[in-house]
């Protein structure tokens, strides 16, 4: 992950997280905010990829992070062998 920065923070017992815990979510959240990819996610929450995708998936939070238009020109580039094929 390149040069890392160690934070220390103060959460309230009530609350209830653990350290695993406030990384995993540290790491979703800045996964879905597209600042991290992945595997760097998977990294900062010190779980494989595979796993890391698991808890995704165990938090209704999909594993495909594109904005809008990522997501039209995937589909645009995913059409151009379709139409090749018929021509």
């Amino acid at each position: 992950m390149g040069d890392i920065r160690i934070l220390k923070i103060s959460v309230p017992e009530r609350i209830g997280i653990d350290d695993y815990e406030a990384r995993l979510l540290l790491a979703i959240e800045l996964y879905r905010e597209g600042r991290l990819t992945l595997k760097q996610a998977a990294e900062l929450a010190g779980l494989c990829v595979e796993d890391f995708m698991r808890e995704l998936s165990r938090r209704k939070i999909s594993i495909i992070n594109l904005d809008e238009e990522e997501l039209e020109e995937e589909l645009r580039i995913a059409e151009e062998p379709a139409e090749e094929t018929r021509n």
